[in-house]
């Protein structure tokens, strides 16, 4: 609570507070539910939002190294089912970046199912999915995941990061949030369109 309070004072609250309460990603959702604009990178993966289905199994079956304690896959399907489908209904507006990496690897017999449902998002008025083509070289932004949250109130842009060295909700008004942004800003304008890619 002392940690919290200090953090309020500093305005530096997303991660002291995020590491308090964000029990199975309740944060995380409460982020994103409450957005006016969705923004996410993922150099290596499909990002969580637009999983689907056939992607998810994918998932499941070659993960080959246990986690501690159960995992129940059945409800984290659920949850990403559940989440993405609130995404759709309320219709508001994302920016998807995703490496090329992620679309390119071996993606096992789901492989057609897979890259036809991210065409069918990628056909959604209000999401924009871009790819990051591997003959770009190096960027900024590229070895990080995040989901970049703006809102029309007054409350802050918040950056979910996960990088090597770590993860955890930034404010986007820190020195770090203010590379987070801007690295993005400068990966979407170097990226090409969905539908350039799968030409």
């Amino acid at each position: 609570m002392a940690r919290l309070a200090e953090a309020a004072r500093t305005g530096d609250w997303c991660s002291i507070y995020s590491n308090a309460v964000n029990d199975r990603g309740w944060f995380l959702q409460q982020c994103e539910d409450a957005a006016t604009f969705l923004y996410y990178h993922s150099p290596l993966a499909i990002p969580s939002l637009v999983h689907s289905e056939a992607y998810y199994r994918m998932i499941r079956g070659t993960t080959a190294v246990s986690f501690d304690g159960d995992i129940d896959w059945d409800d984290g399907l659920e949850f990403r089912m559940e989440r993405r489908e609130r995404w759709i209904e309320s219709g508001r507006e994302a920016l998807l970046l995703i490496g090329e990496a992620a679309l390119t690897m071996d993606l096992g017999p789901d492989r057609d199912l897979i890259l036809a449902d991210l065409k069918q998002v990628s056909a959604l008025p209000f999401a924009d999915v871009r790819i990051m083509p591997l003959a770009l070289g190096r960027y900024d932004l590229q070895p990080w995941s995040l989901n970049l949250f703006e809102y029309d109130s007054e409350q802050p842009p918040v950056v979910n990061v996960e990088s090597p060295r770590g993860g955890g909700f930034v404010d986007a008004n820190t020195s770090q949030g203010t590379f987070f942004t801007g690295a993005f800003k400068l990966a979407s304008a170097k990226s090409i369109t969905a539908e350039e890619f799968f030409k």
